[in-house]
């Protein structure tokens, strides 16, 4: 298969990145001058075990899938990045025929920044992409895609994780669109009287009230937190109430920028810095503020780990990063890194540490796979991805079939990847951001 056969045929899949922002992945493979190929299988955020359970059903699948796109990018290596902890899934990727680079159990090791410094010993530009050192990264549900794409199976389906407080947890394999309660329900119900649901890590996820939300293609876990935990404190505190603790409690004791993982690989990203240009307006120069660009959202600086004031300087960085996106200010970054920071070693936090630091160790178990869901109904939406959402070609009424393109991306060069339907089954309506389909039994 040539690249540009393969290319088609991630487009024509709809494959982006499952997990982050969802960078459509045929541009993202598109790429000359690749040396290495990682597959991230960290999974570093608490509670997921998506990853694990895509290893036990999928390896031989996975590694020849690997092997296939490393080959068609030029990669030299291909490796899948995993950490040693996980004994059982590498020694069946190595007797599947795979190089496997063994992380420290640490959070976050699944930051393909740090990852690739690990890995590679080569260390992103401040600001720049992983294909500026001859690096492609994608994740193990992204290669699961891939191979899938290389079938000419579209994505439809997507891996989550239903755990916290709930009373089966397990990871399943449902239809794009199936809405979070009914997994939730799958799973046993909740096990607390006061639930607030993660979509995804409960690090980085989005936390919300109601798990009456629909999955996409980045989905990779719902979890189920208690409303009083310190989780939900800082990841539901407005945005007025963050400003003002910046500016009136925070300490300047630097402990946010010493367990700050960007900062530990070299970059210079120094959250108190910035917490101190909120306080004084005179402080907010160019050179502090665009620091916020940098920041991965790990969440580590926050009270929930570096700040003993109980505030969240990564709340503020993204309140900066979205204002910046918003206005379109581009910041240049032409530091000249000196590599990892001598005490990164010993500022590294232990993925156990961080589970019971955040109260979450009595939830941090075992979640077998569980098997497919077939949901009545799913609702899709139309943007899945970094770039323009896809307009829908379908008409309330319609029936339609899995793997069936129901959106496209807009004409004239948009960044974007086609949705597919997830289900057999009739359009029961249609907007500007989702189709809602019904499905068909038998």
């Amino acid at each position: 298969m040539t690249a540009p056969n393969l290319l088609d045929k991630i487009l024509a899949a709809g494959v982006v990145g499952a997990g982050g922002a969802g960078f459509p992945t045929h541009v993202k493979l598109s790429a000359d001058g690749v040396h290495t190929y990682l597959i991230n299988g960290a999974e570093c955020e608490p509670l997921l075990r998506n990853n694990m359970a895509l290893f036990d059903e999928k390896t031989p699948f996975l590694v020849e899938t690997a092997h296939k796109i490393g080959s068609i990018l030029g990669a030299e290596r291909v490796t899948f990045c995993v950490k040693r902890k996980h004994v059982f899934q590498i020694d069946k990727l190595r007797l599947a025929g795979a190089d496997v680079f063994e992380m420290d159990d640490y959070y976050p090791a699944g930051d393909e920044i740090i990852m690739i410094q690990e890995a590679t010993g080569l260390t992103v530009p401040e600001g720049g992409l992983p294909l500026q050192v001859g690096v492609v990264v994608n994740n193990v549900e992204t290669l699961y895609n891939l191979g899938r794409a290389v079938e000419d199976s579209p994505v439809t389906r997507t891996w989550v994780t239903v755990g916290g407080a709930v009373a089966n947890p397990g990871v399943w394999s449902v239809p794009i669109g199936t809405i979070a309660s009914e997994l939730v329900a799958l799973a046993g119900g909740e096990t607390i009287s006061n639930p607030v649901y993660v979509d995804g890590g409960p690090m980085t996820g989005t936390y919300r009230k109601s798990a009456k939300f629909p999955l996409g293609k980045r989905s990779n876990g719902i979890l189920v937190v208690p409303s009083d935990s310190a989780l939900v404190r800082y990841e539901t505190m407005p945005v007025e109430t963050m400003v003002r603790q910046a500016r009136y409690a925070c300490c300047q004791c630097t402990q946010c920028t010493m367990v700050c993982s960007r900062n530990l690989i070299g970059y210079e990203l120094e959250p108190h810095k910035v917490m101190r240009a909120m306080a004084y307006p005179e402080q907010r120069t160019p050179e502090i503020l665009k620091m916020a660009m940098l920041c991965s959202d790990c969440n580590l600086c926050s009270g929930l780990h570096g700040c003993p004031m109980q505030l969240s300087p990564r709340r503020i960085n993204q309140l900066l990063k979205a204002s910046f996106r918003e206005k379109k200010v581009n910041f240049s970054f032409d530091k000249a890194l000196d590599g990892p920071d001598e005490n990164r070693p010993y500022r590294l936090l232990p993925s156990k540490r961080l589970v019971r630091r955040i109260g979450l160790a009595r939830w941090d178990v075992d979640c077998p796979f569980m098997g497919e869901y077939a949901p009545l109904r799913v609702d899709i939406a139309m943007g899945q991805h970094i770039g323009a959402p896809c307009i829908p070609i379908v008409q309330v009424g319609q029936a339609v079939s899995e793997g069936q393109t129901i959106g496209v991306v807009p004409e004239g060069g948009a960044l974007g990847a086609p949705v597919h339907s997830s289900v057999n089954g009739s359009v029961e309506s249609v907007s500007d951001s989702s189709v809602v389909i019904k499905a068909r039994r038998g």
